[in-house]
């Protein structure tokens, strides 16, 4: 890596840092809705292995992930009550 780079990647690492110590509410919003796709993701893939002998099986995609992401919990048992009653 040359100087240039390297210079590069400092900056934008010092960029990112400020950007979250001028705007912390937004970046925590944006963690914690992230950590929440990943656990419902997992979620998902749990449920699915254990109802779908019954035919109750939710496919995991961007959508599936996003309403999970933003109403947690209950939007699994949403996603769920779709797929039974649709």
């Amino acid at each position: 890596m040359g100087s240039n780079e390297f210079l590069i990647f400092l900056i934008l690492v010092g960029l990112i840092i400020l950007i979250i110590m001028v705007f912390p509410k937004p970046f925590k919003i944006l963690l914690r809705t992230i950590i929440q796709g990943i656990g419902g993701i997992l979620g998902l893939l749990i449920f699915n292995f254990l109802l779908s002998p019954l035919g109750w099986y939710v496919g995991i995609n961007w959508a599936t992930i996003l309403i999970i992401a933003v109403l947690g919990i209950p939007g699994m048992i949403f996603l769920y009550f779709l797929n039974i009653f649709f």
